[in-house]
């Protein structure tokens, strides 16, 4: 796997600043990281202050990405060159992979690829102004059926000739269930002359390996996998799989670096109940008892007395 790019994958209220710090002090980083998305509307862009503090005070060393979801072409070219203006944004990531009712509902993120034409005049507008090597494509394997939907899809991309495009191998309508398949994420490596990376339920060394053996991607997005497996871009560099002590010292820092952010306006509940946004993703590494009294927690000393004993 030597040579590979890891990316860890845009999480709302997950892969935040908190996230991105607690990474770099258990020294397990991937060699980018995308924002969760900015909301892009003809009327305004959502400047969502999580997202503005993971660009601002990135203080990691690694390149931030800027994410936007929107389906308005003016719209998202305004907010592009915005947030390319902010000191340490290292390009622009658009958001085509999103399942989200909300979102989908106003024709962005998934819901781009109900509407292929808007969705590649989108894709070329923004490679017409956006800088070489500074624009990338996040985006599923269609809306309902792969089969059908995604030689479209790449057909879409080939021509916009994006700069690297990450692929959820599901399509909206899998949402986060079933088996992501890789099939198609191949076929996008032999089609697309970008750099291709692979996304969907990468959780082990052995799991990255197979996928990448299948898919001859040029790398990895990891997301969910990353969170229940803080170190697991250490492994997937060589290094060893995380102790039981390292595990409780990811805790202990996620829980200190959410307090730095959160603490000075939020009730110690609100922390709690952001805390538990990533526990939702580790509770099948605790027993039943202690899952039951996490998902209970309002005090952060019981939440970290169960988490580190």
């Amino acid at each position: 796997m030597v040579g590979m790019k890891l990316q860890l994958a845009p999480m709302q209220d997950v892969t935040d600043l908190a996230f991105m710090r607690t990474l770099t002090r258990i020294g397990s980083l991937p060699d980018t990281f995308i924002t969760a998305y900015f909301r892009s509307t003809p009327t305004t862009c959502s400047l969502a202050e999580h997202n503005l503090r993971c660009i601002e005070e990135n203080e990691t060393g690694i390149p931030i990405v800027a994410q936007l979801a929107g389906s308005d072409a003016p719209a998202l070219l305004r907010d592009a060159a915005m947030l390319l203006q902010l000191p340490g944004v290292a390009g622009i990531n658009l958001n085509a992979g999103c399942p989200s009712p909300l979102v989908n509902r106003h024709g962005a993120g998934a819901g781009l690829l109900r509407d292929l034409p808007r969705f590649r005049d989108i894709l070329l507008r923004l490679r017409e102004k956006l800088p070489s090597g500074q624009f990338s494509v996040k985006c599923r394997l269609g809306w309902d059926d792969a089969e059908s939907e995604f030689p479209r899809i790449l057909e879409c991309l080939t021509a916009a000739t994006p700069d690297e495009v990450g692929i959820h191998a599901r399509t909206r309508k899998q949402l986060y269930g079933g088996t992501p398949d890789f099939r198609h994420v191949r076929q996008a490596v032999g089609v697309l002359e970008c750099p291709v990376l692979a996304n969907g339920d990468i959780a082990s060394p052995a799991q990255a390996a197979g996928c990448l053996h299948l898919t001859g991607a040029a790398g990895l997005m990891i997301g969910r996998g990353a969170v229940r497996n803080p170190y697991l871009f250490r492994q997937l560099r060589g290094g060893q799989a995380p102790t039981a002590e390292e595990m409780k010292q990811y805790y202990s820092i996620l829980i200190e670096e959410t307090g730095r952010i959160l603490l000075h306006k939020r009730t110690e509940k609100g922390h709690c109940n952001r805390m538990k946004k990533y526990l939702a993703f580790c509770y099948g590494d605790f027993s039943p008892e202690q899952e039951y009294r996490l998902r209970r927690c309002t005090s952060i000393a019981d939440m970290e007395r169960i988490l580190v004993s």
